[in-house]
């Protein structure tokens, strides 16, 4: 890993350049493989400005910026911010690298929790009908089923046989002849 460290109207103390590179070192436990990393301190009036630019393998570039009265906490304060966009980064890579390995399975399983009160209730008719089964043809029963825009119809037959027809998802009729 490569610091650079420039610094715009002042001159750097040696103890700020070791406590610069001791910081980010410790970077290497959050981005993998670093390879350089780019420090510019910058002085104005009674602003001091640190800005960090890490550029790690894989095209990964993260920088911030910092301004406070002091030089040493602007630093602080930026290493804090660019570790805190390498875990958000980790755990997006974590994040994407479970959901591929889940869709790649296709079998998944899962359990549906449902409350023991729901368990043991018995099913109840919530809702009943009546409909007035006239006799006609298969013909008849899906045009007036296009006309009603209803999603079933109860008819009867030309066997006199009471029939269902409905709507399919698909667009298409499904039709109910019982024997």
């Amino acid at each position: 890993m490569m610091v650079q460290i420039t610094a715009r109207h002042i001159e750097v103390p040696a103890s700020l350049k070791s406590y610069i590179e001791r910081r980010v070192a410790k970077l290497d436990k959050f981005i993998d493989g670093i390879t350089d990393v780019h420090v510019t301190l910058t002085t104005e009036k009674f602003r001091q400005i640190a800005e960090l630019n890490v550029h790690s393998r894989g095209n990964t570039y993260m920088s911030a910026t910092e301004v406070t009265e002091d030089l040493k906490s602007s630093v602080t304060l930026a290493i804090e911010k660019i570790e805190s966009q390498a875990k958000k980064h980790r755990a997006k890579r974590i994040d994407k690298k479970r959901r591929r390995s889940t869709k790649a399975d296709g079998a998944g399983t899962f359990e549906v929790l449902v409350p023991d009160t729901q368990r043991q209730r018995t099913p109840e008719v919530i809702e009943s009908g009546r409909f007035v089964v006239k006799p006609m043809a298969i013909e008849e029963a899906v045009m007036q089923l296009e006309e009603e825009k209803a999603e079933f119809l109860v008819f009867r037959n030309e066997h006199g046989r009471t029939n269902v027809l409905y709507r399919r998802p698909d667009g298409n009729f499904g039709l109910i002849d019982p024997e």
